[in-house]
């Protein structure tokens, strides 16, 4: 019987060998373990950075599509878009509507107002739920909410609409209803120009990525530029430029998006050529 095991095993030492050795070393286990290890920190930040391109990717869509609202509006109102920053109520001489509730007609819906991206806290904030939330006319319901702002500043001098008192005045959104995208009326380069960005409300030092004003977004995005805003005033709010998604998707007055490095954005001096969100 034994020399048949022998000669068995002579003839089949791969067998043996099975039969012999049975589960992994403790050094095996450790390798295997290791390795694991290296491919979850090779791969973890690959699809961190994919899910971020992601929702950059259909931020830019959504922006894209309310530049697609903003020509189809520009049609019905002789080259015009909306610019109001909030829903003015029935105390102003011209109770105007906001630039979002001016595109809403021509969009596919209050989901084309909210970045992927933002945070949504079940309430009114960065992110939009109705129609009536984009209607309100209470300051915290419009003008510090939402995901995306547009440009808050004034519109070259020599551009004096009627604004919200009845009056003719320089265009500005928070009291003009739109602004002509003719070259040289409310910008001397619309082509060039950002209209509608990522923004948000932050609070205390400048960061990257920003820090938020927990709870709030913003219709406006005020230009780094402005001297009447501190950004480091711990207890004043700013509505800035936003990078939840590395990097601030612009939507320009010509209908282009492109993303754009927000530290760059900050860092661009009003009246330069290289500086996308001046009128200038």
């Amino acid at each position: 019987m034994k020399r048949a095991i022998n000669r068995r095993r002579e003839e089949f030492p791969h067998e043996a060998m099975q039969f012999r050795r049975v589960g992994f070393t403790l050094i095996e286990l450790l390798l295997v373990v290791a390795l694991l290890g290296l491919l979850t920190a090779l791969l973890v930040p690959s699809l961190v950075e994919a899910r971020t391109l992601a929702k950059r990717v259909a931020c830019a869509a959504n922006l894209h599509a309310l530049g697609n609202a903003a020509s189809l509006y520009q049609s019905d109102f002789g080259e015009y878009v909306p610019i109001c920053w909030m829903n003015l109520d029935a105390s102003y001489a011209r109770p105007w509507q906001s630039w979002r509730m001016g595109l809403l007609p021509y969009s596919a819906g209050v989901a084309a107002f909210n970045c992927p991206a933002a945070h949504d806290s079940g309430e009114i904030g960065e992110v939009f739920h109705s129609v009536e939330e984009l209607a309100g006319q209470d300051l915290y319901g419009t003008a510090n909410a939402g995901s995306y702002g547009i440009m808050y500043q004034a519109s070259l001098a020599s551009y004096t609409p009627i604004d919200s008192r009845g009056v003719p005045n320089q265009g500005h959104p928070a009291h003009s209803l739109a602004f002509s995208t003719t070259p040289g009326m409310a910008w001397r380069d619309p082509a060039n120009s950002v209209y509608v960005a990522d923004s948000h409300l932050a609070k205390g030092p400048v960061t990257y990525p920003s820090r938020r004003h927990k709870e709030f977004g913003a219709s406006a995005i005020v230009p780094p530029s402005d001297t009447e805003t501190d950004y480091f005033r711990e207890d004043l709010p700013t509505h800035r430029f936003a990078d939840r998604h590395s990097g601030t998707n612009c939507l320009f007055v010509d209908g282009r998006v492109e993303s754009v490095a927000t530290k760059d954005l900050d860092n661009m001096v009003a009246g330069e050529d290289d500086c996308i969100w001046d009128v200038h």
